[in-house]
């Protein structure tokens, strides 16, 4: 599939226009920063500085250019770099064709590492891995963030994050690939207390405390001193898949085969449909303990000794080698005006990469942020800010999260932050649930959650490769559209690539067009999971590749339309290769037309509110046709994900008032920022169907 569209696009706020000047000839009045320089120099380009915090201050006390030219290299910022309301108008960018790196990792050697010679600590240790595990003493490093991780969590729980040559290593984990299950739920801690209906409000409810459930694999009885010692930590979907904690276990009972968490999972452990003893099928897994080190790349730290031991992988010692303790952001914009960031690598930190509030029309261009703990941009606040044309991917949360504008003033004020023609993947990596590749007004986890997010723009951006969603939106006015977005609920099941759960007092009037939705067999497409109130669904295409239970392209649920019947926009779009097309419960009257829905096991599914009830509908509710194919009805090539109609396509023939969608248009494009465009591969289109062993459950909610 092309995605190619070659148009500049043009700012309104002039300052920027002239701070995008290219290469080394429109440098006068600024100052340069080299690997090589000295703070002691003048910052010319022949006497550079050798830190971006001695640049930025000299761009405060001048009078003349307000540019920072970072030369190639890479820079250690084990502090954050701080840029405040002073440093207005300031651009910090790479000279052109030279790549800048800046990383909050502390940089280390093999050197720094010690074989284990404590014969207790060698008794703990897996046969295969005996003799190739090393240690690392964070302690006489200096490491701050060596201490215990809380009893329950669902980051990283304070602790560390290693790197070797550019990759994350992984903590580690027993099974090494998929999961354990439990056999069946003792004591589920504040969950039903007794079989029946799930939702059934009479039903008892059990007492709070640590859940107790019986497991089935016999590895547990290999962690019972360590568990006495305080250093087991599970981490499971203990209810559902869309929560994800990790818990301490507080004994390992062997003889009666049980585990005794150390405290309450919120909900309950065991299937909430299911209570009071689950399914038989929740998932979980062991994490950061040193019995479980047995594969080159995994690595713990021992909270007791102070140490992190490490299976290396092979040539590790002719690779960079970081260790990131740094738990605020690398980059923090707080109430400037008119900063530019352009070209620039962004790395290494517990925290988000570059972190932006309050202020207005400040610019990441053409920037790269990885190997971060959370999200890779988040902006806070302020008006205008726009993130263009950056690849963020591998961090620990997600992508960029936006919040700002005023819901409550009369009429709203929207905040108008742009997110556009980014490279969004391989997110999640901590953080497996509700950390999508863009968050705009979605806080909180199962049961739906809100922030202030008015009048965002998020368009023509490349999504893929996350365990849950793809984008999770709230609030007011916000508009989606030209995104791609792939590969999704790699996972967990029940979300969409792009999904709002949000009530309908406080949210509404989101556009989606034009965007196209792709290879992801569990999840579903566009998901309305609560209200949606005056939003507009349009020449939308959703090849979900699903069958049996999972993936409905289109999905209106029940929300509060018994209390606050909300008609229905959705037009115009098509649905391909789904287990269900569409799914509607909806009014009269709705503007439900001119959709298709292509070689999909069921293809529409309707139900009516009616009076406050809902009542089984059926195609009477929409208000013009819409077309059901069992073939493709003309596409150019649905092998090569090209969804481009021929121009003798039967369809146009059968819906008379359906509009081409701009196929061509969607998704990246060239501009100053971003030279070329990704190959498939790097795309994520060069590959069979999502394929990987995901955690998908029973979902009895689904209406």
């Amino acid at each position: 599939m092309k995605t190619t569209l070659t148009r500049l696009v043009l700012f309104s706020i002039c300052v920027w226009s002239c701070q995008q000047l290219s290469g080394m000839a429109a440098t006068t009045g600024g100052f340069f920063v080299a690997a090589n320089g000295d703070d002691s120099n003048s910052g010319t380009a022949e006497r550079p500085f050798a830190t971006l915090a001695q640049a930025r201050d000299a761009a405060r006390a001048s009078t003349g250019g307000k540019t920072i030219w970072l030369r190639g290299g890479d820079y250690t910022l084990l502090q954050t770099l701080d840029l405040t309301a002073a440093d207005s108008g300031l651009t910090i960018r790479s000279v052109d064709g030279e790549k800048v790196r800046l990383s909050g990792g502390r940089a280390l050697s093999a050197k720094d590492f010690r074989a284990v010679t404590n014969e207790a600590t060698l008794a703990r240790i897996a046969p295969e891995a005996k003799g190739k595990i090393l240690e690392l003493d964070l302690a006489a490093l200096g490491v701050v963030h060596r201490k215990a991780c809380p009893d329950l969590f669902n980051d990283n729980g304070g602790t560390v994050e290693l790197f070797v040559g550019g990759r994350r290593m992984p903590l580690s984990r027993y099974p090494n690939e998929g999961y354990m299950t439990m056999k069946r739920v003792l004591f589920n801690g504040g969950g039903q207390s007794e079989k029946g209906r799930w939702g059934d409000k009479n039903l008892k409810q059990s007492a709070n405390g640590p859940g107790v459930f019986e497991y089935r694999d016999d590895r547990h009885s290999r962690w019972v001193e360590a568990a006495k010692r305080g250093e087991v930590w599970l981490k499971g979907y203990w209810r559902c898949v869309w929560q994800n904690e990790a818990v301490r276990v507080g004994e390992i009972d062997p003889a009666k085969r049980t585990v005794t968490l150390a405290k309450a999972v919120p909900g309950g452990i065991g299937s909430k449909y299911f209570r009071p003893e689950g399914d038989g099928k929740e998932k979980y897994w062991l994490l950061n303990l040193l019995e479980e080190v047995d594969r080159p790349g995994e690595w713990c730290v021992d909270f007791h000794s102070g140490k992190l031991f490490f299976f290396p992988p092979a040539d590790w010692d002719k690779s960079e080698i970081l260790l990131t303790d740094n738990d605020a952001p690398v980059i923090r914009i707080a109430n400037a005006t008119n900063i530019v960031l352009r070209g620039l690598t962004v790395e290494g930190s517990l925290d988000h990469g570059i972190l932006l509030q309050g202020g207005a029309s400040n610019l990441i261009a053409g920037c790269t942020v990885q190997n971060v703990a959370r999200y890779g941009a988040k902006i806070d606040g302020g008006s205008h800010h726009i993130v263009q044309s950056c690849d963020i991917h591998d961090t620990g949360a997600g992508g960029v999260w936006l919040g700002g504008g005023d819901e409550k003033s009369s009429p709203r004020i929207p905040a108008g932050h742009r997110v556009e023609n980014c490279h969004i993947h391989h997110f999640g990596r901590i953080e497996l649930v509700y950390a999508p590749g863009i968050d705009s007004g979605f806080t909180g986890g199962g049961g739906g959650g809100h922030h202030a997010a008015v009048g965002m723009d998020i368009e023509h951006n490349l999504i893929h490769d996350g365990p849950h969603a793809g984008v999770l939106y709230g609030s007011w006015d916000s508009t989606f559209a030209y995104n791609e977005v792939s590969e999704y609920c790699q996972l967990s099941n029940d979300m969409g690539a792009f999904y709002c759960y949000d009530r309908f007092e406080q949210s509404g009037n989101h556009k989606l067009f034009y965007n196209f939705i792709h290879d992801t067999p569990q999840g579903d497409g566009i998901y309305f999971d609560c209200d949606h109130r005056d939003c507009q669904v349009f020449g939308n295409i959703a090849y979900l590749c699903s069958t049996g239970k999972w993936g409905t392209a289109f999905l209106y649920k029940t929300g509060s339309e018994a209390q606050n019947p909300q008609p229905i926009a959705c037009s115009n779009n098509i649905a391909i290769r789904a287990a269900c097309g569409f799914n509607f419960i909806t009014p009269r009257p709705s503007h439900i037309a001119n959709n298709a829905a292509v070689s999909c096991e069921k293809n529409y599914a309707w139900q009516e509110v009616k009076d406050g009830k809902l009542i089984r509908g059926d195609a009477s509710l929409a208000a013009g046709t819409n077309m059901t194919y069992a073939a493709d009805p003309g596409f150019v090539s649905e092998k090569d994900l090209n969804f481009a109609f021929r121009r003798d396509t039967k369809l146009f023939k059968d819906l008379p008032g359906f509009r081409e969608i701009p196929f061509d248009k969607i998704g990246l494009y060239v501009d100053e920022y971003r030279r070329r465009l990704p190959t498939p591969a790097e795309a994520g289109r060069a590959r069979p169907a999502n394929s990987c062993e995901g955690a998908a459950s029973e979902v009895l909610d689904r209406e």
